[in-house]
């Protein structure tokens, strides 16, 4: 299926989630969770997730913030056929175009679902920002949108996946991000300065500990990730070697 294309992988992204649903608890949100993890296996920095109401004014001037700082932005949900589904109508309105039928769109969908059967809600889904190129998956005949680098993406979490792996080529630094976990079976407070001074020796690495249990029997894990694997090496012997010693003292 045709997408988007893009030219330079992104090096920076924003994740802009929208849905009352997700803020008043009703549903657990997925979506960034899974986009973090696919953008750091391509080398791409996921810099910041911002969860959003359906308001117009409020989804604009996030979106427009985010765009100022970011090489790129995610949305995620409200693109479906009701009321509250304002998303491509606050896109359009962030870069001051209309929001208007695509007609290929149309034909998809006159095509799969027959013309008589083209309701107005599915007619709605079929609109976009003028400019914006469709995103199409293979998950939904409905397509997602991308208009200067800003990804508008469905909610529902089976289709975001089927529609972000259609343009993950667009975040693909060619240089993977890498981790590595250690068990730390020790009180954090106990190698809190000794890992301090290993990360301050190897800046260009991130060093991140997390506890798991705590108490008389702690566990956690320290997590080192970065791209070079020859100084993920060095730093994972280094806390190792640091934790062998605190536990023989």
């Amino acid at each position: 299926m045709s997408h988007a294309s893009k030219n330079t992988p992104h090096q920076s992204i924003a994740i802009l989630i929208i849905g009352n649903e997700v803020l008043s608890g009703r549903t657990r949100e997925a979506n960034a969770w899974f986009a973090a993890q696919k953008l750091f296996e391509v080398g791409c920095k996921l810099s910041e997730v911002v969860i959003v109401p359906d308001i117009h004014d409020v989804i604009v001037s996030t979106l427009q913030r985010l765009h100022q700082q970011y090489d790129a932005i995610i949305t995620s949900g409200g693109i479906g056929p009701t009321h509250d589904d304002i998303t491509m109508q606050s896109v359009a309105d962030a870069f001051a175009v209309p929001l208007l039928e695509h007609a290929d769109t149309i034909k998809l969908m006159t095509d799969f679902y027959g013309e008589d059967a083209l309701t107005e809600g599915r007619r709605r889904m079929a609109r976009l920002p003028e400019g914006a190129q469709p995103i199409l998956c293979e998950q939904s005949i409905c397509p997602g949108a991308y208009i200067n680098d800003v990804y508008v993406f469905a909610g529902v979490p089976h289709i975001f996946a089927s529609q972000l792996e259609s343009v993950l080529d667009h975040f693909n630094t060619g240089q993977g991000f890498i981790r590595q976990e250690i068990e730390a079976n020790l009180p954090e407070s106990s190698f809190a300065h000794e890992l301090s001074n290993i990360q301050n020796q190897y800046p260009d690495i991130e060093i991140g500990s997390y506890p798991g249990r705590c108490g008389n029997r702690p566990t956690g894990k320290i997590c080192i990730s970065g791209t070079d694997k020859v100084k993920i090496s060095q730093v994972t012997q280094h806390i190792q070697q640091m934790l062998e010693d605190k536990q023989q003292q």
